[in-house]
C-alpha cells in the first residue's frame, strides 16, 4: 500500500477514532438542517457505497481524491468501517453545512453496532473533495 493510500485510510480511521467517545444531537448525532445543494448526491454516494459501486463513487472524486483513493482503496475503507461499527443497516437524510464554497453533506447511517456518519465534501462543480466515515457525534465541520 502506498503512502498516499495509507494517509487517506489514516484520515478515515482517525476521524472515526476521534469521534468514538462523542455524543451529539439528533439521529446519529446530526442536528437537522435544511437540504443542501448536494443532498441528493450525498444520498446517492451512500447508496453506491452500500451497493458496492465503488467505481461510481470514485468517478466523482476531484483529482486529489482520485490520486489518493482508487476504487479498491475505497472498498477497503468501507469494509474497515463496517468492521468497526458493524454491518450497514440504513441511512437517513443528509444535513448540509457550508464551509466557504464547499458543501459538506453529513449523511447519518445506522450500523449494526450503532450510529455513524458518512461525510462528503463537494466542490461547487459537484466533484468530491473529501469523504469520511465517522462514528455518530463527530463534531460538525
Amino acid at each position: 500500500m502506498t503512502v498516499k493510500r495509507w494517509g487517506v485510510l489514516v484520515v478515515v480511521l482517525s476521524g472515526f477514532i476521534a469521534a468514538c467517545g462523542s455524543g451529539g444531537p439528533g439521529a446519529a448525532g446530526i442536528a437537522p438542517t435544511r437540504p443542501g445543494p448536494f443532498a441528493s448526491a450525498g444520498d446517492q454516494i451512500v447508496a453506491d457505497l452500500v451497493a458496492g459501486n465503488f467505481a461510481a463513487v470514485t468517478a466523482k472524486f476531484d483529482p486529489t481524491m482520485t490520486a489518493a483513493m482508487p476504487p479498491a482503496s475505497l472498498e477497503n475503507s468501507w469494509k474497515t468501517y463496517q468492521q468497526l461499527l458493524g454491518a450497514y443497516r440504513s441511512h437517513g437524510s443528509p444535513a448540509s453545512v457550508m464551509k466557504g464554497q464547499l458543501d459538506v453533506e453529513r449523511v447519518p447511517v445506522t450500523m449494526a453496532g450503532g450510529g455513524g456518519e458518512v461525510r462528503i465534501t463537494f466542490h461547487p462543480d459537484g466533484t468530491i473533495a473529501g469523504l469520511y466515515f465517522l462514528k455518530a457525534g463527530a463534531p460538525a465541520p
